[in-house]
This record gives C-alpha cells, sequence and structure tokens, in this order.
C-alpha cells in the first residue's frame, strides 16, 4: 500500500491511530504523563502499540488517553491486526501476529475487531499530532504509588482517576480529540 492509499483509507474511515498509556505494563515501570511526553519528544524510534479508531467503534481499547499519531510514510506501519497482536520488540526485531499493511489488512483490522477486543498497528515513526481522551468523563491512567504491606512500604503501578484539566495542564499545548458516532471532536 502506498502512503497516498494509506492516507485515503484513514480520512475515508476518519480513522484515528492512538497509542494509549496503556493500563498494563508495556514499557517498565513508565508511567503517565512521562510515557506519553516520550513519544511526543520522538528521542527513540521504538515500535508503539496502537489501535485504530473509527466512529461509532465499540472496542475496549487499552487506555483512557493516547497519543494520536500520523504516519509520515506507509512503512511507519509496520503490521497491522484485527485483536491484540501480542506485538513486542526484542532488540531491533519486531513480533507481531500482524500482517504487512495491505488493503485487505488494512479492512480486515478494522472490519473484524470482536466486540469487547480491540486491533492492534504497531507503529514506527510516525508523527505525534495531538492526544486522544476514550472517555472525557472517566479518565484513568497508571501511576507509582505508595502502598503499605506487612513487610514494609512497597511503590506499586496502580490506576488513578484524573480529570480532563489534569490532562490539559500536562499537555498545555496539545490538541485534545475524542471520538463520537459522527467522528473524531476536538474537546
Amino acid at each position: 500500500m502506498t502512503y497516498d492509499e494509506l492516507r485515503a483509507r484513514l480520512k475515508a474511515r476518519q480513522a484515528l491511530i492512538v497509542h494509549f498509556s496503556h493500563h498494563a505494563a508495556m514499557r517498565g515501570e513508565l508511567v503517565y504523563p512521562t510515557d506519553l511526553r516520550q513519544v511526543f519528544a520522538e528521542q527513540e524510534a521504538w515500535p508503539l502499540s496502537c489501535s485504530v479508531l473509527t466512529p461509532g467503534h465499540r472496542m475496549k481499547v487499552v487506555g483512557s488517553v493516547g497519543v494520536v499519531l500520523e504516519p509520515r510514510t506507509a512503512e511507519d506501519v509496520l503490521r497491522v491486526y484485527h485483536d491484540d497482536a501480542g506485538a513486542y520488540a526484542e532488540g531491533s526485531n519486531n513480533h507481531s501476529l500482524g500482517e504487512l499493511l495491505s488493503a485487505a489488512s488494512f479492512d480486515a483490522s478494522l472490519n473484524r475487531v470482536a466486540p469487547g477486543s480491540y486491533n492492534e498497528w504497531r507503529v514506527r515513526g510516525a508523527k505525534p499530532v495531538g492526544l486522544f481522551i476514550e472517555d472525557p468523563a472517566n479518565i484513568e491512567v497508571r501511576h507509582k504509588a505508595q502502598c503499605e504491606l506487612p513487610w514494609g512500604t512497597e511503590t506499586i503501578i496502580a490506576p488513578k482517576r484524573i480529570c480532563l484539566a489534569e490532562v490539559r495542564t500536562a499537555f498545555p499545548d496539545k490538541p485534545i480529540w475524542t471520538m463520537d458516532s459522527n467522528g473524531p471532536r476536538l474537546l
């Protein structure tokens, strides 16, 4: 698939490619907002697991807030899949159940998502263009918290509820989108 074909397909579907601040430990001990700031900094070209969201999607995404990415080339999209692709990077090798980008794999990655699941695109080198919030009234992020245990205090990674104003404070110069049945909407 060419870059122009990719852009046209994303535009026609009103799709956003989003790398979420993942609820699970995708990149070690990184927590919000540091994880997303690293994506905006573009200091490393590591593969990012993303979901591609379209108007009225019924996916159960893996986070509440994420970075919207815009591919600079078709090669920025490494693999696409209609479910969790079990993707990970090992050195310079990218492992994924996903398929190379083609017209058929693009369509399947959006059309075959099972209810309660999500699609996974592996993306590297795409331009961060703003933030995405799944539900502005219900934002939950990963943070480090102190936990008192019988043997002492430990630092754990736990969910924390925040509000839209806190996202705006953390990323004051970034546009923020959400998605409804009519398409992407700026907040």
